[in-house]
């Protein structure tokens, strides 16, 4: 959810990105057993490796990267340590509960001494690992302009366990600006010019227009599922957004023309919905954004061709680029026959993927077997392995979908 929260001091100005913005969880909303409850996570090492692979696709993308601000770190810190020993979820706090230490991130930021409330928060809940979490933002459209902000310049990222309850963590990245930060430490009410010129001063640095997934990226994964708000409300499982925007230090009028996405020479247009700030219905998008939403899941390593045209302030901006989907790297067999007995090994890891059949198909209510360690995948992948042989074929129930496995040797 974006809230503002400018108050006076920004003098009436509202078409600012890095505004008071909050998000709530791109995680999905159906909760699912995962078989990880004994895997735990060192917060330290994850917060340096979410730094790390949040910066290689800021700056494959075309952005400025991030650096750690400590005082971004401590307030991310509080909230973290909140939500886990609230056993909740997303951005806000209330005061009767422990460990509060503010309302909004905004709040928690000034409490710990930033000079700003000018700043951007991401939440994410029940992640294994930091690259889920990350992912899974970045799948949500509204959550990935976040973290692809041309303004901001530091942040602050902090993630926790619950040691009793493995599978909750907690994931927060706080966003903000050095410039603004430095600006409102000399004066608390700075004129339009002045905050302008603080504003732009990032966005210079940065390409004049930045794609997700980004040219030639691999490992791109290819489902969306759900996001708060919701931009495909009727849809609980479809294909990996794509977007482009456009910086506003270098244009002003974007009218966009053609925006679609095609299998690798293919000629056929992917079914998809596009937004603008005028379409989106949520209206969290911008003058300068435009979303396409894929209404089917992509397909697991596969490479797609974007292509986009605009009249840009008066002339003609054609772009195309590519990028595939991610290649599990373990053998995966698509279920399009549920009745066709599939040969799998002892020991041997395998996904099995069900294409979803409706737009809510989605797996629930696995019927476990001993004979296998199961693991969601994700919410129409389950991963597999046989503990040992049979003789006799397998026959297992995933969900509304049905599984014939031949154990071998």
């Amino acid at each position: 959810m974006i809230k503002n929260n400018l108050q006076t001091i920004l003098l009436g100005v509202i078409t600012l990105l890095v505004v008071f913005l909050y998000f709530l969880s791109a995680q999905p909303l159906v909760k699912l057993q995962k078989n990880y409850q004994n895997i735990f996570i060192n917060p330290i090492k994850e917060e340096k490796k979410a730094l790390t692979y949040l910066n290689e696709l800021r700056q494959g993308a075309g952005l400025i990267p991030f650096n750690s601000n400590d005082i971004l770190k401590r307030a991310s810190r509080h909230h973290v340590n909140y939500l886990i020993k609230n056993h909740t979820y997303g951005h806000y706090e209330d005061q009767n509960r422990s460990g509060f230490t503010g309302k909004f991130a905004s709040d928690r930021v000034r409490k710990e001494g930033y000079n700003t409330s000018l700043v951007i928060e991401n939440v994410s809940s029940n992640n294994r690992n930091y690259k889920e979490s990350i992912d899974g933002l970045f799948a949500a459209i509204y959550h990935r302009f976040a973290f692809l902000d041309f303004q901001g310049d530091e942040i602050g990222i902090a993630i926790q366990q619950n040691q009793r309850y493995p599978t909750q963590t907690s994931y927060v990245y706080t966003i903000g600006s050095s410039m603004l930060n430095l600006l409102y430490k000399k004066n608390t009410n700075p004129s339009k010019k002045i905050l302008n010129e603080a504003l732009d001063h990032h966005k210079a640095l940065s390409n004049k227009m930045i794609t997700y997934p980004f040219d030639q990226q691999r490992d791109v994964p290819p489902v969306f599922f759900n996001e708060l708000p919701d931009p495909l409300p009727n849809y609980d499982v479809s294909g990996f957004p794509v977007t482009i925007s456009f910086n506003q230090a270098f244009f002003k009028n974007i009218k966009l023309l053609k925006f679609k996405l095609f299998k690798k020479e293919s000629e056929i247009g992917l079914n998809s919905i596009v937004y603008d700030y005028k379409t989106d219905p949520n209206r969290r998008l911008n003058r300068f954004s435009f979303a396409l939403l894929p209404l089917e899941r992509l397909e697991w390593n596969q490479e797609y061709q974007v292509k986009f045209l605009a009249v840009v302030d008066r002339d003609f901006i054609e772009k195309e680029w590519s990028f595939k989907t991610r290649n599990p790297k373990i053998p995966l067999h698509k279920i399009e026959d549920e009745y066709q007995t599939i040969n799998i090994r002892v020991n041997e890891a395998n996904l099995f993927y069900f294409p979803p059949k409706t737009a809510k198909d989605l797996l629930h209510n696995v019927r476990y077997d001993s004979d296998f360690k199961m693991e969601f995948f994700d919410q129409n992948t389950v991963k597999l392995t046989a503990l040992k042989h049979s003789f006799l074929v397998k026959e297992l129930e995933i969900g509304s979908h049905h599984l014939k496995l031949n154990i071998q040797n």
